[in-house]
Parts: C-alpha cells; structure tokens; sequence
C-alpha cells in the first residue's frame, strides 16, 4: 500500500462503542504537492508524520509554522486550515471522526490545546501502529471496523500520555538519556547520530549540547566503548574466534577491531582472553576467563 484514504463511517459496527472512525488515510514516500491556498479540515483528524527526507516539517496549521522534527502528530480539529510544505515525500498515518465524535473527544478531555509537537516512536506507539496498519489492510472484513475504532482511541491516549509527561519532565536530560541506551540497544548496527537526534526531537546542535551535559564522551566514542566492552566478555565467555566477534559487535574490520582493542585494554584480544591478571581488572565478577 503507497497510498490509501478510505471512507469508513457507513460501515457496519458490530458493538456499540460510541467514538468510531469515519476515515483513514495511509501513505508511504508520499510527496505532497503544495498548495497556494489551504485546506481546511471538514473531519476531526489525527495525523501521524512518521518520517521524510526532510529534516523538519514546515507545515503550516492555521497559519502557524510547524518547523518540528519528524516524527511528529497533528490534531487537526474541523475547520483547521492546513498548508503542506510538500517538498519532500513523507510516511504517514491519519484517521478522522465526524464532529459527533470530535465532541465526544472533547468531552473526554482528549483534545488538547496544542495542535502539534514532535513524538517518539516508543515501543507501544509503535506496536499500535502495526496493530493498526495490519487492520487497515482488512477494514472491509466483518468487525475489522470495531478493532479499529478502539486502536485509534489507544494511539490518541498514547500520543496524549506521551505529550503529558514531556510537559511535566526534564526534557532534555530524560530523551537524552533514552537516546544514550537506544545507542546501546542498537550497537551492533550502523548508526547515524543525526537520525538518533531526531528520533529523540532534537536538531544536531542541540543533541551534542544536550549530549555533552551528561556525557563525558562523545555518541560515537559511547558506542565504541560498549562495543569493545562487549567483545571483551565475548573473548572471554565463548570460544569464537576474533573475527566472529568482531562481525557481531559491528566493528568496519579485523585490524580496526585489534587498534582499538589494544588502545582500550592494552594488550590484543588474544592476550586478553588467556591473561586473567588483564581480564579481572576489568571484569572482577567474572569467576574465569576459561571457555
């Protein structure tokens, strides 16, 4: 699916729930073509820009310029007039309610002032967005309509929850943590400090601001240490040879691999695996470095 906007208000529910989806909408590497005068929302809608190419979102909302990094979510109340800055395709998600059901919404306090910010795809975000593409995919199947319904209450709960606690915490510190052990999660992948940044919504300036608050390091020396760390107890906890360990911590190669090694422990790896007045240094819960 490249591209899809459905309308779902007329189909059949099975239950009673009373907020349903009248609309969805799908796109993926989508570019919008911008438009010299606005469009204004006829549905209640909640939009999801969860990546672009471009490095920030220039919409306009009611006038007012986004300027916020991808990903980011939109509450495009009716009568919302929405300019698409449209120079560079995006991936989206969106689904809409008749003015019943924004009411009802309102009425439950699931509205709020602020139309847009940044979010984080955090793992139950991003489990009810496959949830949800998975029910998109079979929205005409008998009850599809009704699971539906319920997703995209749980992704406005979870995009309000999320906002709540980036108004009442120390923002910087606690995504710059979260960023530090994303960092560590994936350090056995390729990674790219300014797509991390944005993920966490900062810009590459205020990343290594932020960054350098809380770290004595660099990202790239953070995750250089945990990877050569890793390889450590690896030589010491299995019999793999070098090269294996240094494929599966993600080092560019073998020789890079014993430089650094060297620089870090002082001696090569080989040296580190069968020299426990080395190893326990580092490691002195480790009870052997036998394999």
């Amino acid at each position: 699916m490249s591209w899809i906007s459905p309308y779902i208000g007329d189909l059949p529910r099975r239950g009673s729930f009373p907020l349903r989806v009248c609309a969805l909408f799908y796109c993926d590497n989508v570019c919008f073509r911008k438009k010299e005068d606005p469009t204004v929302s006829r549905f209640f809608e909640v939009s999801l820009r969860l990546g672009s190419a471009a490095g920030r979102c220039d919409d306009l909302i009611n006038g007012q310029l986004m300027g916020t990094t991808f990903p980011n979510t939109v509450f495009k109340r009716i009568g919302t007039r929405i300019s698409l800055a449209g120079e560079l395709p995006r991936d989206t998600i969106a689904f809409s309610f008749d003015r019943k059901g924004e009411e009802l919404l309102e009425s439950w306090g699931m509205i709020p002032d602020e139309l847009f910010w940044s979010i984080r795809l955090t793992d139950e975000l991003q489990r009810l967005i496959d949830r949800w593409r998975k029910l998109v995919r079979c929205y005409t199947v008998d009850g599809m309509t009704d699971q539906l319904d319920w997703v995209c209450l749980q992704i406005i709960h979870e995009l309000l929850l999320q906002r709540s606690c980036d108004v009442n915490a120390d923002l910087p510190e606690r995504r710059i943590k979260e960023a530090a052990l994303y960092l560590l999660h994936h350090y056995d992948r390729e990674l790219n400090c300014d797509e991390v940044a944005a993920r966490f919504g900062f810009s590459h300036a205020a990343f290594f601001r932020e960054w350098k608050r809380f770290f004595d390091v660099s990202p790239k020396n953070y995750i250089l240490e945990f990877r050569l760390k890793t390889a450590a107890r690896r030589l010491l906890q299995s019999s793999l040879p070098v090269a294996r360990i240094v494929k599966e911590v993600h080092f560019s190669g073998v020789t890079a691999f014993h430089r650094k090694f060297r620089e870090r422990f002082g001696v090569t790896p080989d040296t580190f695996r069968h020299s426990p007045e080395v190893w326990k240094e580092e490691f002195p819960e480790l009870e052997t470095g036998d394999n």
